[in-house]
């Protein structure tokens, strides 16, 4: 265990420098492929709350710092079902093998449930034995495929805004988190920018009112101050999407290109 310990403890170039960062959860993971940029790295991560973005930018700043940080911004973020992700599993557990080289849980295990004895498990399991060279599985990047599979719109309603079928609100932990991201980048000179893909109109019709009415206010806010690209009531055929609210690789191809185009637009004015 001390060798791998010394190893993710002492790391100090999590990822290799690039000018764009982009980051968030399986949004942004799907909708914005770094190829069609210059100098793009995506480093999203499915389910990825934003406690756990926040800790590794915190991470990955302390050894480069982009130029521009592109943060993923959508409904499902702001839910509470977020703050299940360190105690209930499967997410827990992925979360942890995560997390570990980086985790901050004194700051928020009294304000969220954190499992703990799980934690401890996978922490075990990831220094305890053969010595790995690389402790950095909080570095993601983006994936997709072609295909087109709407048929998850009532089970991805149902993972992100109920709990036993009671409905949740919205999360203070992770309204606090965005908030130290936006932080993190003011500090250390970013030039931050909040991105929202389409979703497919079925489950964006599904959304809870309470959830919609947070989500519009903090585009309105945020939008004050930083470039907001919020196309979550766009519309999109049905061929462009994934699933019920992530783009495929042709949706990605298009969504990207849009948002290059209203950057170039933007610095034209």
């Amino acid at each position: 265990m001390g060798v791998n310990y010394l190893i993710y403890t002492g790391s100090s170039e999590p990822i290799p420098k690039s000018n764009i960062l982009i980051a968030g959860d399986s949004h942004p993971q799907h909708s914005l492929n770094p190829k069609y940029f210059h100098d793009a790295q995506n480093i999203s991560q499915s389910a990825e709350p934003y406690v756990l973005t926040y800790w590794k930018l915190k991470k990955i700043v302390q050894s480069s710092i982009p130029d521009t940080l592109i943060i993923g911004l959508a409904p499902h973020n702001i839910s509470q079902f977020n703050d299940l992700k360190f105690s209930k599993q499967p997410w827990a557990s992925e979360m942890f093998s995560r997390s570990y080289p980086i985790e901050e849980f004194s700051d928020i295990s009294d304000k969220i449930s954190v499992d703990f004895p799980s934690y401890y498990k996978v922490l075990w399991k990831q220094t305890a034995f053969y010595p790995k060279s690389n402790h950095i599985p909080y570095a993601g990047g983006y994936e997709n495929v072609e295909g087109s599979y709407i048929t998850d719109i009532a089970d991805a309603v149902k993972r992100h805004y109920y709990l036993n079928g009671e409905l949740l609100g919205v999360s203070d932990l992770a309204l606090e988190y965005l908030d130290s991201i936006v932080s993190l980048a003011h500090a250390k000179d970013i030039t931050l920018i909040m991105v929202s893909n389409p979703v497919h109109e079925q489950y964006l019709n599904k959304i809870p009112d309470r959830i919609m009415e947070k989500f519009d206010e903090l585009i309105d806010v945020y939008s004050n101050e930083h470039l907001v690209f919020d196309k979550t009531r766009s519309y999109y055929p049905d061929s462009l999407y994934l699933n019920a609210d992530h783009l495929n690789e042709f949706g990605a191809k298009r969504f990207t290109m849009e948002f290059i185009d209203y950057l170039n637009m933007v610095k034209e004015k």
